[in-house]
């Protein structure tokens, strides 16, 4: 009679899932369920005391776009000399947004942050770079849930730094630099440091909004600000310096175009004044049909010759005026509320965890167990 009247959802039509006795076993287990619970419980809050407390300063640009006027009217002269000039010189050279993330990630861009001075607390006041605070650990303070994950997860890498010890220690005293290639040499400690701060600083691209967010992290609030004003400052420098070398690029190619215009509106000149003073005061067809095309060449040389000029003159300017590239519409502040850990939730997660691997267990438990007693049959 009991079991006419437990509970059946029936799926599909051809499962049966019991309720009750699926509640039963969570009941009967109760103790188990408790304690790991408890347990998660106890390490989440265990990492969450020991996790190392991080700040995060951040600013807000917005990048310059790029200007198209100007340009048409050089595309139109152009255009009637059969010339191609491209969409790189019609614009005034700026970088694409979407570019940035890549130029930061680059080592060049990185070994300019990694000279950043600055002053934490272990240093005695004394000014150090940010490779010395990453390289040195006598700078940092001691983390040990870096210690923790450094001789267990890490393990097998210390290991392997330490059968290679020999050659690892030349590898880092190594002072390496750009080859004739371009190619960067990276030492190991090198290496890591950069590892650092790549993972210590953020960039957002805001598309809708057409602004760009930079931030870094570090256990210091002053020093997190200070880096990401560094970062911003070099990342304007390497946007503005590409932009120097377009204009400088668009510059020369309009020179050259200018001294060629201008020697073919000299020469269809000449030709003009020649035709008139040997055929003054002669009214054939043939006289007056030569007249109008040299007159018609000499016009079409002088319009190219007239607006390479003014191109010539605006690219002059262009090149010496002094434009933001970025503009810096929130700047990095000091923050006074650390941004990790966020302990609430830390702790929230290890408690669901436990309660997820409990429950899961006590509900897959049986299976192992009927497939182990098929085995040893």
């Amino acid at each position: 009679m009991d079991q006419e009247n437990k509970p059946i959802i029936t799926v599909n039509n051809s499962y049966e899932i019991d309720i009750t006795g699926f509640l039963k076993k969570l009941w009967l287990k109760r103790r188990f369920i408790l304690i790991t619970t408890v347990i998660f419980l106890l390490i989440g809050l265990f990492y969450a005391m020991i996790a190392p407390v991080q700040y995060t300063s951040t600013c807000t640009v917005v990048p310059q776009t790029g200007n198209r006027s100007g340009g048409s009217s050089l595309g139109s002269v152009a255009a009637i000399m059969g010339v191609n000039l491209g969409t790189a010189m019609m614009t005034e050279g700026t970088l694409s947004p979407n570019i940035y993330p890549e130029i930061i990630k680059s080592v060049p861009f990185t070994r300019e942050i990694m000279k950043t001075e600055v002053i934490v607390k272990k240093s005695n006041g004394q000014p150090i770079t940010l490779y010395d605070y990453y390289a040195d650990k006598q700078y940092r303070e001691f983390n040990l849930l870096g210690a923790i994950k450094k001789y267990t997860i890490g393990l097998p890498g210390v290991i392997i730094s330490a059968i290679r010890g020999g050659n690892q220690s030349a590898i880092v005293e190594t002072s390496p630099v750009v080859d004739s290639t371009n190619v960067f040499n990276l030492s190991a400690k090198e290496r890591r440091v950069y590892n650092a701060i790549q993972g210590a600083i953020q960039i957002n691209l805001n598309s809708r909004e057409g602004s760009v967010t930079l931030g870094y992290t570090f256990p210091e609030p002053k020093v997190a600000a200070e880096v990401t004003d560094k970062i911003y400052n070099t990342l304007e420098e390497y946007v503005s310096q590409f932009k120097s070398e377009k204009l400088n690029d668009n510059l020369e190619f309009i020179e050259k175009s200018y001294e060629t215009a201008r020697e073919d509106f000299l020469n269809a000149q000449d030709r003009l004044s020649s035709f008139q003073d040997a055929n003054r005061g002669l009214t054939t067809a043939s006289a007056r049909s030569m007249e109008a095309r040299l007159r018609n060449e000499y016009d079409i040389a002088y319009t190219i010759y007239r607006e390479l000029a003014t191109q010539r003159e605006q690219a002059k300017i262009a090149v010496k005026e002094n434009q933001t590239i970025l503009t810096l519409v929130n700047p990095p502040v000091v923050p006074l509320v650390k941004s990790a850990p966020r302990r609430s939730i830390i702790i929230v997660g290890f408690l669901l965890l436990g309660v997820v691997i409990s429950v899961g267990w006590v509900l897959i438990s049986p299976v192992f167990k009927a497939i182990k007693e098929e085995i040893t049959e």
